[in-house]
């Protein structure tokens, strides 16, 4: 073997060493201890009946139980008030369920049946049930998104790599479905070699760091027809839009939080030809849901702009000015330092797509969804109050003693009655 190809074997040789089994990142094929559900959608129309529900699905694919502790959230903004009612905005629920050895189990978000938890609804009840759909449908609607991972008795995340989840949104009025998987979190490089059930930290701070639990994405990527497309049209004509999920994986639960997380998601698109577009921004603040034919100028998205029928686009959460908002510009203060400002941040993104077909021959209306494509690492964290924690016991009671010294002084014990 000569000088060079000898050279040559050793440099592969320190490739494939240096390179890591796996890519300590979150994945929607995998189990894991912590899930993330992206979207929940509820609808009503006007009259106030339901026409869409969403089903939770959480298998427990273990031999023992587990505690799993949710965190229900509503991912809208401010909204109108609509005579006297205040619609409840960006606001969490805690929920606990118990998962027996290999249980699998699933709930109606509506109703919370048949396992029997509270229904998504608690996050903004009310008659008529939900709010105006934002994006002008004349339906109503409640959504956002669910977080579950895995707990001891006293609240506490433990290493429980068998949860896995997945979500079927059945739309009753035009008779289609969709599902996706929820993204999964295995617990980080610290915890490899600890057994199941190991308690990661006891703070209610859940790093997705790569070493408590496994990391984010650094960029998306959506693969997507435009809207205006013809492609999927054949013996009859076929439109499309889809409608996209985007939310931060930075999330404060906590009581006293210190509210949702803004960031600027930019849209990098190429189309069939290698063009390449930019400038397409949008700001989420904890969670958006939106057909992409609504949004903003300049709108990649539509067949006129792409100007062809299929497209990619990398998406990064960025901090940019263009997401900030000073809400007193006249007191004095620079931004952030009133806690009612917007500061955006960047920010881990996951999110998901369906593609909604309608067909020219009436009502005739399909659903196709899948989650987003990640690419890279970035850190992510969550934040929580640290649920079913018992109340301190009365050790001892005034005025009484123990009858025996506690080390042979003189000094007595107080009695543990």
């Amino acid at each position: 073997m000569t000088k060079k190809l000898v050279l040559g074997a050793m440099a592969l040789a320190l490739v494939v060493v240096a390179t890591p089994a796996f890519a300590d990142r979150v994945s929607s094929s995998q189990k894991g201890s912590l899930l993330v559900f992206s979207k929940v959608d509820i609808r009503w129309d006007a009259s106030g009946n339901v026409i869409q529900d969403t089903f939770i699905d959480i298998t427990n694919d273990y031999t023992a139980g587990v505690n799993v502790q949710m965190y229900f959230v509503n991912g809208d903004g401010p909204c109108a008030f609509e005579g006297s009612r205040h619609h409840n905005f960006w606001n969490s629920v805690d929920v606990g369920i118990f998962l027996t050895q290999n249980e699998p189990t699933y709930w109606s978000a509506l109703t919370g049946l048949p396992k029997g938890v509270s229904p998504f609804t608690i996050l903004d009840p009310g008659n008529p049930p939900g709010r105006p759909d934002p994006d002008g449908s004349g339906d109503r609607v409640l959504r956002g998104f669910v977080v579950a991972w895995a707990v001891d008795a006293t609240g506490h995340e433990i290493k429980w790599n068998h949860l896995k989840g997945d979500v079927t949104i059945v739309n009753y009025l035009n008779g289609a479905a969709w599902e996706y998987n929820a993204y999964a979190f295995q617990t980080g490089t610290t915890w490899t070699t600890a057994p199941t059930g190991q308690v990661l930290n006891n703070s209610g701070t859940l790093l997705l760091d790569g070493l408590e639990y496994e990391q984010g994405f650094d960029l998306l990527l959506l693969d997507f027809y435009a809207t205006g497309s013809t492609a999927f049209s054949g013996p009859v004509p076929v439109t499309l839009d889809t409608d996209l999920t985007l939310f931060p994986l930075a999330m404060d639960f906590r009581q006293e939080t210190t509210g949702p997380v803004t960031t600027k998601a930019s849209f990098t698109v190429w189309n069939q030809n290698e063009v390449k577009l930019t400038g397409m921004d949008r700001c989420v603040t904890c969670w958006d849901e939106a057909l992409v034919s609504t949004y903003g100028v300049p709108n990649h998205f539509l067949l006129v702009n792409l100007q062809t029928n299929k497209g990619k686009a990398q998406i990064d959460g960025l901090a940019s000015q263009v997401c900030n908002y000073d809400y007193d510009p006249s007191d004095g203060l620079a931004l952030g330092q009133d806690p009612r400002d917007v500061v955006s941040q960047a920010a881990s993104l996951l999110g998901v797509a369906a593609k909604q077909l309608s067909f020219s021959r009436g009502a005739e209306y399909a659903l196709a969804g899948t989650n987003l494509v990640g690419m890279g690492l970035q850190s992510g964290m969550i934040q929580a109050d640290i649920q079913g924690t018992p109340p301190p016991e009365l050790n001892s009671k005034p005025g009484k003693v123990g009858r025996t010294p506690s080390n042979g002084t003189g000094s007595a014990t107080p009695s543990l009655e």
